[in-house]
Protein backbone atom coordinates (compact mmCIF):
# COMPACT_ATOMS: atom_id res chain seq x y z
CA UNK A 1 0.00 0.00 0.00
CA UNK A 2 1.11 3.55 -0.62
CA UNK A 3 1.15 5.89 2.35
CA UNK A 4 -1.78 7.88 0.97
CA UNK A 5 -3.80 4.66 0.69
CA UNK A 6 -3.05 3.86 4.31
CA UNK A 7 -4.05 7.37 5.39
CA UNK A 8 -7.33 7.06 3.54
CA UNK A 9 -7.95 3.56 4.90
CA UNK A 10 -7.52 4.62 8.56
CA UNK A 11 -9.06 8.08 8.14
CA UNK A 12 -5.84 9.85 9.11
CA UNK A 13 -4.08 13.07 8.16
CA UNK A 14 -1.17 12.49 5.77
CA UNK A 15 1.97 14.54 6.41
CA UNK A 16 4.75 13.96 3.90
CA UNK A 17 5.22 11.88 0.77
CA UNK A 18 2.04 9.98 -0.02
CA UNK A 19 3.75 7.87 -2.72
CA UNK A 20 5.94 5.98 -0.26
CA UNK A 21 5.37 2.25 -0.75
CA UNK A 22 4.72 0.25 2.44
CA UNK A 23 5.07 -3.55 2.37
CA UNK A 24 4.78 -4.56 6.05
CA UNK A 25 4.49 -3.40 9.66
CA UNK A 26 7.15 -3.45 12.37
CA UNK A 27 8.06 -2.19 15.80
CA UNK A 28 9.33 1.33 16.12
CA UNK A 29 13.00 0.51 16.83
CA UNK A 30 13.28 -2.51 14.52
CA UNK A 31 11.52 -1.06 11.47
CA UNK A 32 13.40 -0.58 8.20
CA UNK A 33 12.66 1.19 4.94
CA UNK A 34 9.36 0.09 3.44
CA UNK A 35 7.74 -0.57 6.81
CA UNK A 36 5.19 1.31 8.92
CA UNK A 37 5.42 1.67 12.71
CA UNK A 38 3.41 3.59 15.30
CA UNK A 39 3.85 5.67 18.43
CA UNK A 40 1.21 6.40 21.04
CA UNK A 41 2.89 9.52 22.40
CA UNK A 42 5.12 12.18 20.89
CA UNK A 43 8.05 10.99 18.79
CA UNK A 44 10.19 9.61 21.60
CA UNK A 45 12.18 7.60 19.00
CA UNK A 46 12.54 9.95 16.03
CA UNK A 47 15.57 7.96 14.83
CA UNK A 48 13.40 5.10 13.55
CA UNK A 49 14.15 3.86 10.03
CA UNK A 50 10.47 3.24 9.26
CA UNK A 51 9.26 4.83 6.04
CA UNK A 52 5.95 5.73 7.63
CA UNK A 53 4.81 6.46 11.18
CA UNK A 54 1.29 6.42 12.59
CA UNK A 55 1.15 9.00 15.37
CA UNK A 56 -1.38 10.77 17.59
CA UNK A 57 -3.21 13.70 16.04
CA UNK A 58 -1.52 16.23 18.33
CA UNK A 59 2.02 14.84 17.94
CA UNK A 60 4.84 17.20 16.99
CA UNK A 61 6.19 15.67 13.76
CA UNK A 62 8.59 18.43 12.82
CA UNK A 63 11.59 16.26 13.77
CA UNK A 64 10.49 13.05 12.02
CA UNK A 65 13.65 12.83 9.89
CA UNK A 66 11.81 13.07 6.59
CA UNK A 67 9.61 10.08 7.49
CA UNK A 68 6.07 10.19 6.15
CA UNK A 69 3.60 10.57 9.00
CA UNK A 70 -0.09 9.69 9.34
CA UNK A 71 -1.85 11.36 12.28
CA UNK A 72 -4.86 9.61 13.82
CA UNK A 73 -6.77 9.70 17.10
CA UNK A 74 -5.89 6.11 18.03
CA UNK A 75 -2.51 5.02 16.59
CA UNK A 76 -2.59 1.50 18.06
CA UNK A 77 -5.98 0.78 16.51
CA UNK A 78 -4.97 2.22 13.13
CA UNK A 79 -1.75 0.18 13.19
CA UNK A 80 -3.71 -3.02 13.87
CA UNK A 81 -6.09 -2.24 11.01
CA UNK A 82 -3.19 -1.72 8.61
CA UNK A 83 -1.46 -4.89 9.84
CA UNK A 84 -4.58 -6.91 9.08
CA UNK A 85 -4.37 -5.76 5.45
CA UNK A 86 -0.59 -6.05 4.96
CA UNK A 87 -0.35 -9.37 6.84
CA UNK A 88 -3.53 -11.28 6.01
CA UNK A 89 -4.24 -14.60 7.67
CA UNK A 90 -2.51 -17.47 5.87
CA UNK A 91 -5.03 -19.32 3.74
CA UNK A 92 -4.64 -22.65 2.03
CA UNK A 93 -6.57 -23.59 -1.07
CA UNK A 94 -9.39 -26.11 -1.14
CA UNK A 95 -7.86 -29.50 -0.37
CA UNK A 96 -8.53 -32.70 1.53
CA UNK A 97 -5.38 -34.52 2.59
CA UNK A 98 -5.20 -38.21 1.74
CA UNK A 99 -4.76 -39.11 5.44
CA UNK A 100 -7.93 -37.29 6.54
CA UNK A 101 -10.81 -39.45 7.79
CA UNK A 102 -14.14 -37.92 6.78
CA UNK A 103 -17.54 -39.43 7.51
CA UNK A 104 -19.71 -40.09 4.48
CA UNK A 105 -22.49 -38.10 6.16
CA UNK A 106 -20.35 -35.01 6.81
CA UNK A 107 -21.22 -31.86 4.86
CA UNK A 108 -18.21 -29.91 3.59
CA UNK A 109 -18.64 -26.39 2.17
CA UNK A 110 -16.76 -24.82 -0.72
CA UNK A 111 -13.08 -23.85 -0.47
CA UNK A 112 -12.46 -25.83 2.71
CA UNK A 113 -8.93 -26.96 3.59
CA UNK A 114 -8.67 -30.28 5.46
CA UNK A 115 -5.17 -31.05 6.69
CA UNK A 116 -3.31 -34.25 7.40
CA UNK A 117 -4.71 -36.72 9.94
CA UNK A 118 -7.89 -34.70 10.42
CA UNK A 119 -11.00 -36.61 11.51
CA UNK A 120 -14.57 -35.41 10.82
CA UNK A 121 -17.48 -37.25 12.42
CA UNK A 122 -20.97 -38.20 11.32
CA UNK A 123 -23.43 -35.44 10.36
CA UNK A 124 -20.83 -32.77 11.01
CA UNK A 125 -21.08 -29.59 8.93
CA UNK A 126 -18.19 -27.32 7.89
CA UNK A 127 -18.88 -23.90 6.36
CA UNK A 128 -17.29 -22.29 3.32
CA UNK A 129 -13.67 -21.18 3.46
CA UNK A 130 -12.91 -22.85 6.78
CA UNK A 131 -9.38 -24.14 7.39
CA UNK A 132 -8.79 -27.33 9.38
CA UNK A 133 -5.08 -27.71 10.03
CA UNK A 134 -3.31 -31.00 10.73
CA UNK A 135 -4.72 -33.24 13.44
CA UNK A 136 -8.02 -31.45 13.99
CA UNK A 137 -10.64 -33.80 15.46
CA UNK A 138 -14.34 -33.09 15.04
CA UNK A 139 -16.95 -35.32 16.67
CA UNK A 140 -20.43 -36.13 15.46
CA UNK A 141 -23.07 -33.45 14.81
CA UNK A 142 -20.57 -30.60 15.12
CA UNK A 143 -21.43 -27.36 13.33
CA UNK A 144 -18.55 -25.18 12.08
CA UNK A 145 -19.33 -21.83 10.43
CA UNK A 146 -17.75 -20.02 7.50
CA UNK A 147 -14.15 -18.75 7.34
CA UNK A 148 -13.04 -20.36 10.59
CA UNK A 149 -9.42 -21.31 11.33
CA UNK A 150 -8.77 -24.36 13.50
CA UNK A 151 -5.06 -24.76 14.24
CA UNK A 152 -3.36 -28.15 14.67
CA UNK A 153 -4.62 -30.42 17.41
CA UNK A 154 -7.97 -28.75 18.04
CA UNK A 155 -10.62 -31.12 19.43
CA UNK A 156 -14.32 -30.36 19.19
CA UNK A 157 -16.57 -32.95 20.80
CA UNK A 158 -20.01 -34.14 19.70
CA UNK A 159 -22.85 -31.68 19.27
CA UNK A 160 -20.94 -28.41 19.67
CA UNK A 161 -21.58 -25.36 17.50
CA UNK A 162 -19.01 -22.85 16.22
CA UNK A 163 -20.00 -19.59 14.48
CA UNK A 164 -18.37 -17.73 11.58
CA UNK A 165 -14.82 -16.34 11.55
CA UNK A 166 -13.80 -18.18 14.72
CA UNK A 167 -10.10 -18.87 15.42
CA UNK A 168 -9.16 -21.77 17.70
CA UNK A 169 -5.45 -22.09 18.39
CA UNK A 170 -3.48 -25.30 18.82
CA UNK A 171 -4.67 -27.70 21.48
CA UNK A 172 -8.03 -26.07 22.18
CA UNK A 173 -10.61 -28.55 23.47
CA UNK A 174 -14.28 -27.67 23.05
CA UNK A 175 -17.01 -29.78 24.62
CA UNK A 176 -15.19 -32.04 27.06
CA UNK A 177 -17.24 -33.19 30.03
CA UNK A 178 -17.68 -30.67 32.81
CA UNK A 179 -16.32 -31.34 36.30
CA UNK A 180 -19.56 -32.33 38.02
CA UNK A 181 -19.98 -35.10 40.61
CA UNK A 182 -22.47 -36.05 43.32
CA UNK A 183 -21.21 -37.84 46.41
CA UNK A 184 -23.01 -40.95 47.54
CA UNK A 185 -23.71 -41.41 51.26
CA UNK A 186 -21.05 -43.55 52.98
CA UNK A 187 -21.94 -47.10 54.00
CA UNK A 188 -22.51 -47.02 57.79
CA UNK A 189 -23.43 -50.68 58.21
CA UNK A 190 -21.66 -52.86 60.72
CA UNK A 191 -20.19 -54.95 57.92
CA UNK A 192 -18.67 -51.88 56.30
CA UNK A 193 -17.33 -50.63 59.62
CA UNK A 194 -15.61 -53.97 60.19
CA UNK A 195 -13.82 -53.79 56.86
CA UNK A 196 -10.28 -52.41 57.21
CA UNK A 197 -9.63 -49.18 55.36
CA UNK A 198 -13.26 -48.97 54.27
CA UNK A 199 -13.87 -45.79 52.29
CA UNK A 200 -17.48 -44.71 51.78
CA UNK A 201 -19.22 -41.96 49.91
CA UNK A 202 -18.01 -42.50 46.38
CA UNK A 203 -18.40 -39.74 43.77
CA UNK A 204 -21.00 -40.36 41.08
CA UNK A 205 -20.67 -38.40 37.86
CA UNK A 206 -23.49 -35.92 37.22
CA UNK A 207 -24.72 -36.06 33.60
CA UNK A 208 -22.63 -33.95 31.23
CA UNK A 209 -24.86 -34.11 28.16
CA UNK A 210 -25.23 -30.45 27.20
CA UNK A 211 -23.35 -28.56 24.51
CA UNK A 212 -21.07 -25.61 23.74
CA UNK A 213 -22.08 -22.67 21.55
CA UNK A 214 -19.36 -20.29 20.32
CA UNK A 215 -20.67 -17.25 18.48
CA UNK A 216 -19.10 -15.31 15.58
CA UNK A 217 -15.66 -13.65 15.64
CA UNK A 218 -14.41 -15.40 18.78
CA UNK A 219 -10.70 -16.21 19.18
CA UNK A 220 -9.51 -18.78 21.74
CA UNK A 221 -5.85 -19.25 22.66
CA UNK A 222 -3.76 -22.41 22.74
CA UNK A 223 -4.64 -25.21 25.16
CA UNK A 224 -7.76 -23.52 26.48
CA UNK A 225 -10.63 -25.83 27.44
CA UNK A 226 -14.34 -25.03 27.21
CA UNK A 227 -16.48 -27.70 28.89
CA UNK A 228 -19.92 -28.65 27.66
CA UNK A 229 -22.98 -27.80 29.71
CA UNK A 230 -24.18 -30.39 32.17
CA UNK A 231 -27.77 -30.30 30.92
CA UNK A 232 -27.85 -27.00 29.02
CA UNK A 233 -25.17 -25.09 27.16
CA UNK A 234 -21.89 -23.31 27.73
CA UNK A 235 -21.86 -20.16 25.58
CA UNK A 236 -19.18 -17.69 24.47
CA UNK A 237 -20.54 -14.46 22.98
CA UNK A 238 -19.62 -12.82 19.70
CA UNK A 239 -16.32 -10.95 19.52
CA UNK A 240 -14.92 -12.35 22.78
CA UNK A 241 -11.17 -13.05 22.91
CA UNK A 242 -9.78 -15.69 25.29
CA UNK A 243 -6.07 -16.19 25.96
CA UNK A 244 -4.05 -19.41 26.30
CA UNK A 245 -4.56 -21.88 29.14
CA UNK A 246 -7.99 -20.72 30.27
CA UNK A 247 -10.50 -23.15 31.80
CA UNK A 248 -14.18 -22.44 31.12
CA UNK A 249 -16.42 -24.70 33.20
CA UNK A 250 -19.77 -26.22 32.36
CA UNK A 251 -22.79 -23.95 31.86
CA UNK A 252 -20.63 -20.80 31.97
CA UNK A 253 -22.12 -17.89 30.02
CA UNK A 254 -19.61 -15.38 28.63
CA UNK A 255 -21.02 -12.31 26.92
CA UNK A 256 -19.98 -10.37 23.85
CA UNK A 257 -16.66 -8.54 23.40
CA UNK A 258 -15.07 -9.83 26.60
CA UNK A 259 -11.29 -10.20 27.01
CA UNK A 260 -10.01 -12.96 29.30
CA UNK A 261 -6.27 -13.35 29.95
CA UNK A 262 -4.23 -16.52 30.46
CA UNK A 263 -4.59 -19.06 33.29
CA UNK A 264 -7.99 -17.82 34.36
CA UNK A 265 -10.30 -20.49 35.76
CA UNK A 266 -14.07 -20.03 35.52
CA UNK A 267 -16.18 -22.43 37.58
CA UNK A 268 -19.51 -23.83 36.48
CA UNK A 269 -22.58 -21.65 35.94
CA UNK A 270 -20.65 -18.40 36.26
CA UNK A 271 -22.01 -15.54 34.13
CA UNK A 272 -19.70 -12.89 32.66
CA UNK A 273 -21.76 -10.24 30.90
CA UNK A 274 -20.81 -8.13 27.86
CA UNK A 275 -17.67 -5.97 27.58
CA UNK A 276 -15.82 -7.27 30.64
CA UNK A 277 -12.04 -7.46 31.01
CA UNK A 278 -10.57 -10.30 33.09
CA UNK A 279 -6.86 -10.29 33.98
CA UNK A 280 -4.58 -13.31 34.13
CA UNK A 281 -4.91 -16.02 36.79
CA UNK A 282 -8.29 -14.84 38.03
CA UNK A 283 -10.23 -17.58 39.81
CA UNK A 284 -14.03 -17.71 39.78
CA UNK A 285 -16.17 -19.74 42.16
CA UNK A 286 -19.33 -21.29 40.82
CA UNK A 287 -22.47 -19.22 40.13
CA UNK A 288 -20.60 -15.90 40.28
CA UNK A 289 -21.82 -13.04 38.09
CA UNK A 290 -19.74 -10.26 36.54
CA UNK A 291 -21.83 -7.32 35.37
CA UNK A 292 -21.24 -5.61 32.02
CA UNK A 293 -18.22 -3.32 31.92
CA UNK A 294 -16.44 -4.72 34.99
CA UNK A 295 -12.64 -5.00 35.00
CA UNK A 296 -11.01 -7.61 37.26
CA UNK A 297 -7.26 -7.41 37.88
CA UNK A 298 -4.81 -10.29 37.72
CA UNK A 299 -4.82 -13.02 40.38
CA UNK A 300 -8.10 -11.84 41.88
CA UNK A 301 -10.40 -14.37 43.51
CA UNK A 302 -14.16 -14.19 42.97
CA UNK A 303 -16.06 -16.17 45.59
CA UNK A 304 -18.99 -18.45 44.67
CA UNK A 305 -22.18 -16.50 44.07
CA UNK A 306 -20.39 -13.13 44.18
CA UNK A 307 -21.81 -10.30 42.05
CA UNK A 308 -19.08 -8.07 40.61
CA UNK A 309 -20.56 -4.74 39.53
CA UNK A 310 -19.14 -2.30 36.93
CA UNK A 311 -15.81 -0.75 37.91
CA UNK A 312 -12.25 -1.92 38.57
CA UNK A 313 -11.80 -4.79 41.05
CA UNK A 314 -8.78 -6.55 42.53
CA UNK A 315 -7.63 -8.87 45.29
CA UNK A 316 -8.86 -12.02 47.03
CA UNK A 317 -11.67 -11.94 47.86
CA UNK A 318 -12.27 -9.51 45.01
CA UNK A 319 -13.07 -5.94 46.05
CA UNK A 320 -13.18 -2.46 44.50
CA UNK A 321 -9.70 -1.26 43.54
CA UNK A 322 -9.69 1.69 45.98
CA UNK A 323 -10.50 -0.64 48.87
CA UNK A 324 -7.82 -3.09 47.73
CA UNK A 325 -5.22 -0.31 47.63
CA UNK A 326 -6.25 0.88 51.08
CA UNK A 327 -5.92 -2.59 52.59
CA UNK A 328 -2.63 -3.18 50.82
CA UNK A 329 -1.27 0.06 52.26
CA UNK A 330 -2.33 -1.06 55.74
CA UNK A 331 -0.56 -4.41 55.30
CA UNK A 332 2.63 -2.69 54.22
CA UNK A 333 2.45 -0.59 57.38
CA UNK A 334 2.27 -3.57 59.76
CA UNK A 335 6.04 -3.74 60.19
CA UNK A 336 6.21 -0.11 61.23
CA UNK A 337 3.23 -0.59 63.55
CA UNK A 338 4.94 -3.56 65.21
CA UNK A 339 8.08 -1.49 65.82
CA UNK A 340 5.99 1.34 67.29
CA UNK A 341 4.17 -1.02 69.65
CA UNK A 342 7.45 -2.59 70.84
CA UNK A 343 8.89 0.85 71.49
CA UNK A 344 5.76 1.90 73.37
CA UNK A 345 5.88 -1.25 75.54
CA UNK A 346 9.54 -0.60 76.29
CA UNK A 347 8.78 2.94 77.41
CA UNK A 348 5.98 1.64 79.62
CA UNK A 349 8.35 -0.84 81.27
CA UNK A 350 6.66 -3.91 79.85
CA UNK A 351 9.63 -5.25 77.96
CA UNK A 352 9.91 -5.78 74.24
CA UNK A 353 8.28 -9.19 73.85
CA UNK A 354 6.35 -9.72 70.65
Amino acid sequence: MKAREIAEFVGGELRGDGDVEITSVAGLTSAIAGQVAFVEKDLEHPETAASCLIVPTDADTSHANHTTVIAVSNPRLAFAQVAAVLHPRKRRGAESHTTAVISKTARIGANVFIGAFTCIGDETSIGEGTQLRAGVMLGDNVQIGNDCLLHPGVFIEDGCSIGDNVVLHAGVVIGADGFGYVRDAPDTSAEAAATPHQVGGEYLKFPQIGTVVIENNVEIGANTCVDRGALGETRIGAGTKIDNLVQVGHNVQIGKRCVIAAQTGISGSTVIEDDCVIGGQVGFGDHARVKSGAIIGSQAGVLPGKIVRPGVWWGTPVQPLDEFKRQNAHLKGLGRLRSDVRELKRKLGQGSDD
